[in-house]
């Protein structure tokens, strides 16, 4: 089954990219998706899908109502009940291993954070501007970005600029606007703005506890600078994003990883992207974000929306 977070509005491929199916074993679902409420080739699939292992559609709908939804599950179930037993089975040769998936290449023995977004009230507040909507991602780090955190001298007072590949982590694909959708990324040269600083404020080892202070701002206006790929939009880009962040984590030498790690931040967005869910609502607004170690679950394995665009070695490419 594919499982899509209610704020995410993909396109087939990217289904099927953040699925890890083979493009042969894709075919079979795009053209089931095809027949199904959307009735239309190419654009979003998002929405729930009833349907048999050989890909036959036999229900389908794009809504949060719940008695929608079990209306739409009951009938994919009659319609189960009528197949006949070929139509049961999946298709000959059919293979259950996917040839590439971007959780293959989390970071074991690394860095994760589970991140949380939700509109906050605007000031003063208009209950009528905020909604209801939130979002969650996951950010990596592999091991040996972990360091990168941290000062060479653990000194108390002593003061760090995080390294260029942690901010661009950071403010190119997490501190975005994606509450109620999927946003973009931002290219490198649309962050104006990059301020990330770890403060050593106790020492009792092998524990290291620092603050963490920061702020961001990314611009995007005009064309779309990261070439073509499965998040290039169809129109010209108008939108930003500034933020402010401050934090708290432990760190433990012995282990060389985070032990205990918290960071909230505070944004406020202008304009609106082509799949983000703000074409309705206001120009700008505020957000708030929060980030904490994620267990190693199997639910916190799930990839980052933007990991293939995090450009590092230790991402497996398709």
């Amino acid at each position: 089954m594919i499982e899509i977070s209610k704020n995410f509005i993909p396109t087939t491929d990217e289904v099927w990219r953040l699925q890890g199916v083979e493009d042969k074993d894709a075919s079979l679902f795009q053209q089931m998706a095809n027949k199904g409420h959307y009735r239309k080739v190419g654009g979003s699939r998002q929405g729930i899908y009833v349907c048999s292992p050989n890909g036959s559609l036999l229900s389908s709908v794009n809504s949060l109502d719940p008695d929608v939804v079990l209306k739409t599950i009951k009938t994919g179930l009659d319609k189960w009940e009528d197949l006949p037993d070929k139509d049961r089975q999946l298709p000959d040769n059919f293979s259950p291993i996917a040839s590439h998936r971007w959780e293959d290449s989390y970071p074991e023995n690394g860095f994760v954070l589970k991140g949380a977004k939700a509109d906050l009230l605007t000031d003063p507040p208009k209950l009528s501007e905020r909604g209801d909507r939130w979002n969650m991602d996951h950010v990596w780090f592999s091991r040996d970005e972990i360091d990168l955190w941290l000062p060479e001298v653990y000194d108390i007072g002593t003061s760090h600029e995080c390294d260029q590949i942690i901010k661009d982590r950071l403010f190119r694909f997490h501190l975005v606007d994606n509450v109620r959708g999927q946003t973009l990324p931002f290219a490198p040269q649309e962050i104006k703005e990059a301020k990330l600083t770890v403060h050593v404020t106790a020492i009792n080892e092998p524990l290291i506890k620092i603050k963490i202070t920061g702020s961001s701002k990314a611009v995007a206006k005009g064309q779309w600078l990261l070439g073509e790929n499965d998040w290039t939009p169809t129109h010209e880009l108008d939108h930003s994003i500034e933020t402010n962040m401050i934090g708290n984590a432990v760190y433990n030498i012995d282990e060389n990883n985070f032990t205990e790690f918290e960071m909230v931040a505070l944004g406020e967005w202008h304009g609106k992207t082509q799949n983000n869910g703000r074409h309705l609502g206001p120009d700008t607004g505020r957000i708030g974000m929060v980030y904490n170690l994620a267990e190693d679950t199997p639910v916190n394995r799930i990839a980052p929306a933007f990991v293939d665009m995090y450009n590092a070695e230790w991402i497996k490419q398709p």
